[in-house]
């Protein structure tokens, strides 16, 4: 059995009194959050914000908070993994435009919460919105 650890970021912006937040639809054209792997040595926080901020193509990110760490289990080339993500909750810049990693993601585009919650693929993904929306009182 191996192990992986990689962390990841829910990002959002205020801009005109709204929220939006970014989400990543990846090879498979599902929508979900960035993320990508801790490398040696690396604290997850720093991992979050370096890669989020690859994959969305948005730099000065602020990671506010933990919002979980998770894990499951998936085969790769026949070898079972069992990885772990930690998510953070994190802030760009109200004027942040997305410029995906297109060799990394499909596509990277912001979202109203509303939309968001709509278009998410993966059930641990909905977790995580309810602990952001919390954090940051929006109503479901």
């Amino acid at each position: 059995m191996k192990m992986e650890f990689s962390a990841g970021g829910l990002v959002y912006k205020k801009c005109n009194n709204k929220i939006e937040f970014a989400l990543i639809s990846n090879h498979d054209q599902k929508w979900t959050f960035p993320k990508g792997h801790i490398e040696k040595g690396e604290k997850p926080e720093d991992a979050a914000k370096r890669e989020v901020g690859e994959e969305i193509g948005v730099e000065d990110l602020t990671a506010e908070a933990l919002l979980e760490k998770i894990d499951y289990w998936f085969y790769f080339e026949k070898e079972r993994i069992h990885k772990f993500v930690y998510f953070y909750l994190m802030e760009a810049p109200s004027d942040a435009e997305l410029h995906p990693q297109l060799d990394e993601v499909g596509d990277a585009q912001w979202f109203s919460p509303e939309k968001m919650t709509e278009v998410i693929h993966y059930k641990e993904d909905v977790k995580l919105i309810d602990l952001a929306f919390e954090k940051l009182g929006i109503k479901r």
